[in-house]
C-alpha cells in the first residue's frame, strides 16, 4: 500500500503544480525535487510492502506513507493559507527541506534493510510501472459464466412450481462461503418459469447484520412497491400483519438470502408462518442447521464442490475468453497444463476459481502464467478464523488476487469494505469519492478523457478480475454504464482483513448490533490511519466515544465516513450523535466527509454544523466553502433554507469543484439572488440547475461540463434567454457536453424553440420533459436530416431515451412519430398530450421502450398495438383514461411485459379481464402471461 500511496501523492503534487503554477511559484523547485525523490523512493515500495510481515519493514512503510501524506499537505496549506505573505512562503520552504531530509534517512534505512527495486523491464502486468495497463473496456458489460449446477437449477425450480406437490415449502440452498449459493439462488429467481408462476417476487439479504424491519420493510417493497412511501411508515405489526395478507392472496416467492443465524430466523418468522399461504420461501445459509430450524419438512440442496473438470471448465471461460489470441495451439496446451495445476488451489470452490481466472486473464503469455504458476506454489495463509483446508485455500487464492493488482486498484478495492454488507454503492459516486481521495491518478489519463473516465477504468479492471460485483445501467449513451457496485461477502471479509493489515482505515462502531444483540464493540485508533469510518445509529453515546470527538484531534484524518444502516424513512432521519455533529471542526484536515440522510440535534444540519463545514479549508467532497472542494452534493430539499447562509462561499471559494448537485425546488430566487457559477469553470457535472434561481447567463462559461440537467421556466423572455445561453454552451465547439437532461415549462405555443431541441442537440438530449402546447409532432422534426415521417432515423440523428410530455394538446396521434425514435427507452404521455380517439402502434415501432404511461388522455377510446411493436416493453401504467373501452389485442405479444398498473380506471373497463369470484374476464388472455399485474386507486 505504500507504493500506492506515495504514487496518489506524487500525482497530486504534480497536478497542483500544474494547476496553480503562480500560487506555488516561489516553490516550484523544491517541490519538484520531492516529486523526484518521491518517485526514486516508490521503486523500492513494492519489494516494501511484500515483506509487510517484517517488523521493521511495516514501522518503515509506515513511515514513508505518513510523510508522503505531509508533503501533500504542506503544498496543500500553501495553497489554502495566505500563499502571497512572504513569512508564510519562508515557513512552508522550510517544511519541504525538512521532508526532503526525511526522504533521505528513510531512502537510507531502506537500503539498510536490503529492499530491492522493482525491475522497470518485468513483463507481468501487476508489475508494470506508471499508467496503469488497461485490459478491459468498462464500457463492456462482463459476459456471465456459470458451470456446474444447471441440473440443480431445473431441479429447484421444479420444486417450488410444482403445484401438486406442497411438500417443500421451504428450498434451502446450503454449504460453505465460495459455493455459489446466492449465484444458483439468482439463477433460480430469475429463472422464466418462476417469473410465469408466481405473481410476487421478492429478494433480501440477511447477512450477519441485519434489522428486522429493514428486512420486513424490503420484502413489501418488493412486493406491492407502488406503496413503497407508505410501507416506510409502518410499524412492525402492521409490516408484519400485511405481509401474511399479501402472501395469502397471491403466490409469492421471497428469498432470504446468506441467513446465519436462527435468531435471525424467530425474530421475523410471525411474518411467514401461516398454513393457508400460497407463497414460497427459498433461503441460503452457510449453516444448515438453519435451515432445518425454519423448517424440517423443506427441502435442503447443498451443491457440491466442483469437479477437477469442471473447474478446469470454469478456469477457461474466466481466465481464456472467446477471441483470445494464442499463437499456437502448443501454446494453449501449455496453459491447460498450468491451469489445471493451479486450479488445484481453488479445491473446487467456484468464487476461488473465478478470482484465480481474473488473475490469469490479464497475463497475455505463457510466460506470465509460468510465473504465476511459480507463486501458486508458496504456502497458504492463514486466515484468521479459517478452520477448515478449503477455506485456507480459498483464502489464499483472494489473498493472491489482491496481491497481483497494481498498485493503483489496491486501495480502490479496500475502499469497498468502508461500505456494509450487501450493500449496492451507486457507481458514480463510489468514482468521485475515489477522485476527492485522489486514488485515481492523473497519469492514467489518455487523451480526452476526465477523471471519471479513469476511475470507470479502474471499475473496469475489478470486475474483469472477478473481485467486484456491479450491475448495469438499462441505458444507452449515458455518462457510466455501471450502474452499482458491491462485495461478495467473502470479498468484504478479504478487503476488511487487509485494510486493518495496512492501516488503511479504522473503524468506529456505535450501532446495535442487531434486535437481539445491542451492544456496540468499538475499537479504534492505529496511529497511522488516515481514514475513519463511523458506523452509527440511535444509540447513547458512552463517555470515551464522547471524548474521543470532543478534544483537538492528534489524528490527522484525511477522510471521515459517517454511516447508518438505520430505519429511516421520507419522514424521519436518523439522529447523527450530537457530538460529531458539534465537534466537526477539531477534524480540520479532512479532504472527504461524507454524511448522507443524517440529521443533528434534531435539525437537519442547523445553521452551527454549516459554519463548522466552513472550518475544513481542505475538503473535496461533501461540504461548502472548500478552496479544494471537488464534489458537492445537496440533495434533498432540507438544503434550501441554509443555501442563502453559504451562497458568497459558492459563488468564490470553490474554483476546485467537478461535480455539482442541486436540490430540487421551486425557489425563484435565494434571498433575492440568483446562484452564480462564474469562476466555476472547472465543473464537468451540473444536476437540477434551474433558470429560476440560478444565473442563467453563466451556463455559456461551464466549457467542460460533460453532463447537465436543467429546468427552464417562466415568462416567455426567460425562457428565450435561458435557452440562448443553452445553445451557447451546448453548441460551442469547444463544449464537452455529452448528456442534456431538460425539463421545460411552457406558456405559450413554443414553434420553432422545440423543434431546434431535436435539430440541434440531437447528439447530446438525452432526458427531455416538456409541460406546454405542442405544434404537431410531425412538424417539429420536418426538414431534419433523416426525416423521421419517412420511417428513417439513424441512430445518430436523434438519442432521447426519455421524454415525457404534459399539456401538449395534440390532436393527431403521436404514436408514428415517436415509435421511430430508436433510442427511446422510457415514455411518459400525461394530461391532455392528446386528444383524440385512437392511438395505434405499428411492428417494429419502439425498438427499445421499457416503460410506457399513458395518463389522464381524455378522449383516448381505442389503442391498437401490432405485431412486433414494443418488444422490450417491461413495465405499461395507465391512469385515468376513462373513456378507453378494452385492452389492445396486441398485448399477447408483448411477452417481455413484467408489470401492469391500473389506476382508477372505469369499473367496465376492469372487467373484462380482472377475475372476480374466481372467474376471468373475457379478455384475461391479454394479459394472462404478466407475472404482476395491479388495480389500484389514488
Amino acid at each position: 500500500m505504500a507504493e500506492a500511496v506515495v504514487s496518489i501523492v506524487v500525482a497530486r503534487l504534480t497536478d497542483l503544480l500544474n494547476e496553480e503554477p503562480v500560487a506555488l511559484h516561489s516553490l516550484k523547485d523544491e517541490i519538484q525535487q520531492v516529486v523526484s525523490k518521491l518517485e526514486l523512493m516508490k521503486t523500492f515500495l513494492r519489494d516494501a510492502d511484500s515483506r509487510i510481515s517484517e517488523d521493521q519493514v511495516r514501522t518503515l512503510v509506515a513511515e514513508i506513507r505518513a510523510l508522503a501524506y505531509d508533503a501533500e499537505h504542506v503544498v496543500e496549506s500553501f495553497i489554502v493559507k495566505a500563499s502571497s505573505s512572504a513569512r508564510n512562503r519562508r515557513k512552508q520552504a522550510i517544511k519541504i527541506k525538512d521532508i526532503q531530509s526525511k526522504i533521505a534517512l528513510l531512502s537510507d534505512r531502506i537500503r539498510d534493510n536490503n529492499i530491492k527495486s522493482t525491475s522497470e523491464s518485468s513483463n507481468s502486468s501487476s508489475e508494470a510501472p506508471g499508467k496503469l495497463k488497461r485490459f478491459h473496456s468498462f464500457t463492456t458489460m462482463e459476459p456471465e459464466i456459470f458451470v456446474g449446477f444447471h441440473g440443480a437449477v431445473d431441479q429447484l425450480v421444479g420444486h417450488l412450481v410444482d403445484g401438486s406437490d406442497d411438500r417443500y415449502p421451504l428450498i434451502s440452498i446450503c454449504g460453505m462461503g465460495g459455493l455459489s449459493k446466492t449465484t444458483l439462488a439468482q439463477k433460480i429467481y430469475n429463472h422464466p418459469t418462476i417469473k410465469a408462476s408466481f405473481a410476487g417476487l421478492a429478494w433480501v439479504s440477511i447477512s450477519q447484520k441485519w434489522q428486522k424491519k429493514l428486512v420486513l420493510q424490503r420484502i413489501l417493497i418488493c412486493l406491492i412497491h407502488e406503496k413503497k412511501e407508505e410501507i416506510l411508515t409502518w410499524d412492525d405489526d402492521k409490516l408484519v400483519e400485511n405481509l401474511l395478507e399479501i402472501q395469502q392472496r397471491k403466490k409469492c416467492l421471497i428469498v432470504l438470502d446468506d441467513i446465519w443465524t436462527t435468531d435471525a430466523w424467530d425474530s421475523m418468522k410471525s411474518a411467514f408462518t401461516t398454513e393457508t399461504s400460497l407463497s414460497k420461501l427459498m433461503l441460503t445459509s452457510r449453516n444448515v442447521e438453519v435451515a432445518e430450524h425454519v423448517n424440517r419438512e423443506g427441502f435442503i440442496y447443498q451443491p457440491e464442490r466442483l469437479n477437477e473438470e469442471q473447474s478446469w471448465e470454469l478456469l477457461k471461460l474466466k481466465a481464456v475468453p472467446r477471441g483470445y489470441h494464442l499463437d499456437s495451439k502448443e501454446i494453449l496446451s501449455e496453459m491447460e497444463k498450468l491451469g489445471r495445476e493451479m486450479v488445484k488451489k481453488c479445491a473446487g470452490l467456484p468464487l476461488a476459481i473465478v478470482i484465480l481466472g481474473g488473475i490469469l486473464v490479464t497475463k497475455l503469455s505463457l510466460m506470465e502464467w509460468e510465473t504465476v504458476y511459480t507463486d501458486s506454489l508458496s504456502p497458504p495463509e492463514k486466515g484468521k478464523g479459517l478452520g477448515e483446508v478449503q477455506q485456507r485455500e480459498l483464502f489464499h487464492v483472494l489473498l493472491w488476487s489482491y496481491n497481483d493488482l497494481p498498485p493503483q486498484l489496491k486501495p480502490c478495492f479496500l475502499y469497498l469494505g468502508k461500505f456494509g454488507e450487501d450493500e449496492q454503492i451507486e457507481a458514480e459516486t463510489l468514482y468521485q469519492l475515489w477522485i476527492a481521495e485522489g486514488m485515481v491518478l492523473s497519469t492514467d489519463k489518455r487523451e480526452g478523457e476526465t477523471m471519471m473516465q479513469v476511475a470507470e477504468s479502474y471499475m473496469g479492471e475489478l470486475v474483469h478480475r472477478s473481485m467486484v460485483q456491479v450491475t448495469y445501467q438499462d441505458m444507452e449513451n449515458s455518462c457510466t454504464k455501471i450502474k452499482s457496485s458491491s462485495l461478495h461477502d467473502l470479498m468484504r471479509d478479504l478487503s476488511l482483513y487487509q485494510a486493518k493489515a495496512e492501516d488503511f482505515f479504522e473503524v468506529l462502531d456505535l450501532r446495535k448490533r442487531n434486535d437481539l444483540h445491542p451492544t456496540p464493540s468499538t475499537d479504534f485508533r492505529s496511529v497511522d490511519t488516515q481514514q475513519l469510518v463511523v458506523y452509527y445509529d440511535e444509540v447513547q453515546i458512552s463517555k470515551e466515544i464522547e471524548s474521543y470527538f470532543v478534544k483537538k484531534s492528534d489524528q490527522q484524518y484525511r477522510s471521515m465516513f459517517l454511516l447508518s444502516d438505520g430505519v429511516f424513512t421520507c419522514f424521519r432521519w436518523p439522529l447523527l450523535p450530537k457530538v460529531v455533529g458539534s465537534h466537526v471542526a477539531n477534524f480540520r484536515f479532512l479532504r472527504v466527509f461524507s454524511l448522507e440522510n443524517a440529521k443533528v440535534d434534531g435539525i437537519l444540519y442547523p445553521r452551527s454544523f454549516v459554519r463548522a463545514l466552513g472550518s475544513l479549508l481542505y475538503l473535496r467532497y461533501l461540504s461548502v466553502s472548500m478552496v479544494l472542494l471537488q464534489t458537492l452534493k445537496l440533495r434533498g430539499v432540507y438544503w434550501i433554507g441554509i443555501l442563502k447562509h453559504f451562497f458568497a462561499f459558492i459563488k468564490s471559494e470553490m474554483g476546485h469543484l467537478r461535480h455539482l448537485y442541486l436540490p430540487h425546488t421551486s425557489l425563484t430566487s435565494i434571498n433575492d439572488q440568483k446562484l452564480g457559477f462564474d469562476g466555476l469553470g472547472k465543473l464537468e457535472t451540473l444536476e437540477n440547475f434551474s433558470n429560476l434561481w440560478c444565473e442563467a447567463k453563466d451556463l455559456p462559461k461551464l466549457i467542460n461540463l460533460q453532463k447537465l440537467t436543467l429546468v427552464v421556466a417562466g415568462v416567455h423572455d426567460d425562457v428565450e434567454e435561458t435557452m440562448k445561453n443553452l445553445a451557447a454552451l451546448a453548441l460551442s465547439s469547444s463544449s464537452n457536453l455529452r448528456y442534456l437532461g431538460l425539463s421545460l415549462f411552457l406558456v405559450d405555443q413554443p414553434g420553432d424553440k422545440v423543434r431546434e431541441l431535436f435539430w440541434d442537440y440531437n447528439s447530446i438530449l438525452q432526458r427531455l420533459s416538456i409541460s406546454g402546447r405542442l405544434a404537431e409532432l410531425a412538424q417539429l422534426f420536418e426538414n431534419q436530416p433523416g426525416n423521421i415521417m419517412n420511417n428513417h432515423v439513424e441512430e445518430s440523428s436523434i438519442r432521447i431515451t426519455s421524454l415525457r410530455l404534459w399539456l401538449s394538446l395534440l390532436g393527431d396521434d403521436p404514436m408514428p412519430v415517436l415509435e421511430k425514435i430508436p433510442t427511446l427507452r422510457i415514455l411518459g404521455l400525461f394530461t391532455d398530450t392528446f386528444l383524440g380517439k385512437e392511438m395505434a402502434c405499428s411492428a417494429m415501432g419502439f425498438p427499445k421502450l421499457t416503460d410506457l404511461v399513458l395518463a389522464d388522455l381524455p378522449n383516448l377510446v381505442k389503442w391498437n398495438i401490432e405485431e412486433g411493436s414494443m418488444p422490450v416493453l417491461t413495465k405499461l401504467k395507465i391512469r385515468r383514461c376513462w373513456m378507453l373501452e378494452e385492452l389492445p389485442e396486441g398485448l399477447v405479444f408483448l411477452t417481455s411485459l413484467q408489470r401492469i398498473r391500473f389506476y382508477n380506471m372505469p369499473t367496465d373497463f376492469i372487467q373484462k379481464f380482472h377475475m372476480e369470484d374466481g372467474k376471468q374476464g373475457q379478455d384475461f388472455y391479454r394479459v394472462a402471461h404478466v407475472p404482476e399485474l395491479a388495480i389500484l386507486s389514488e
